[in-house]
């Protein structure tokens, strides 16, 4: 992907993009936002506020609750030193950040990579708010950078419809997709593990695996391994949600579709979000046994 596109982009937006490495990065008062690229544009916000091994738990519960009340951003916890390293040892500094993440394919177009500024600096304000909310005291209190930007909505032939979503599952083989139009899923399983494909949103595809725990789980647990289980996975976010006497452990991946894909790019959203919350919810599953 040609990082001067990008940094034009971001430019037109008012902001004041550079390079660092391979990476373009964009500093804010409340948070630092760094695009990576390979077969995926990232962003990464990181919150500026400064975040102790005291402070683990109380944010991890709180990053729960926000993955529970929407699909983005991936908000995790990490350590400059190792985040194993900080909590065994009960002091160093931890760091938050979010993540949005949208396949490449074979190339973005200046609409799609203007979707996906906005996206990101949605995503870095929540992560934002969030922290805030926790730590005001640790929170720049000036005004954040402010965000200039034209957003162009799908083109006919690039917007994410039911049908195109099916005629991807087609072409792998599945002779019957079960499109549910009350609720904008399609349903299917993966060895035992129901996923659904949900398209109840026109700037959001999510792909997602829900498992109900068959055991007791010990809540502090459970979010620090779904802590670990999102700083290893590429793609997908886990979560635990509590149904009445039922634990939910929840896996998604949710790709901004504001401006469309195009097949290549759609069937790389597809496959890699299938694969990804999938093999995320099977390998919390299985620590926990």
């Amino acid at each position: 992907m040609p990082p001067a596109t990008l940094s034009n982009v971001l430019t037109s937006a008012g902001l004041d993009p550079h390079q660092s490495g391979d990476a373009i990065v964009v500093e804010s008062a409340h948070f630092t936002l760094t695009f990576t690229w390979d077969e995926w544009l990232r962003a990464q916000a990181t919150w500026v506020g400064e975040l102790s091994a005291s402070d683990y738990v109380r944010s991890i519960v709180a990053i729960n609750s926000a993955h529970d009340a929407r699909a983005t951003p991936k908000m995790m916890l990490d350590a400059p030193t190792g985040l194993t390293t900080v909590l065994k040892a009960d002091k160093g500094q931890l760091q938050a950040f979010a993540v949005e993440a949208l396949p490449i394919g074979d190339g973005l177009s200046e609409a799609q990579l203007a979707g996906f500024v906005a996206a990101a600096f949605d995503g870095a304000i929540d992560l934002t708010r969030e922290f805030h909310a926790l730590y005001p005291e640790r929170s720049p209190q000036e005004r954040g950078s402010m965000l200039n930007i034209k957003l162009v909505d799908a083109s006919p032939s690039q917007t994410v419809t039911p049908v195109r979503v099916a005629n991807w599952f087609m072409d792998q083989g599945v002779e019957e997709v079960p499109y549910d139009a009350a609720s904008g899923r399609i349903s299917f399983e993966l060895g035992d593990t129901p996923v659904d494909v949900i398209l109840d949103d026109p700037e959001l595809l999510k792909i997602q695996a829900v498992v109900v725990s068959d055991r007791d789980v010990e809540a502090t647990e459970v979010l620090h391994l779904c802590n670990r289980a999102n700083l290893d996975s590429d793609h997908s976010t886990i979560f635990m949600r509590s149904d009445g006497d039922d634990v939910d452990f929840v896996a998604t991946v949710a790709v901004p579709i504001r401006a469309g894909l195009n097949d290549f790019q759609l069937s790389q959203a597809l496959h890699d979000g299938v694969v990804g919350v999938v093999g995320q919810v099977r390998a919390v599953i299985n620590q926990l046994h």
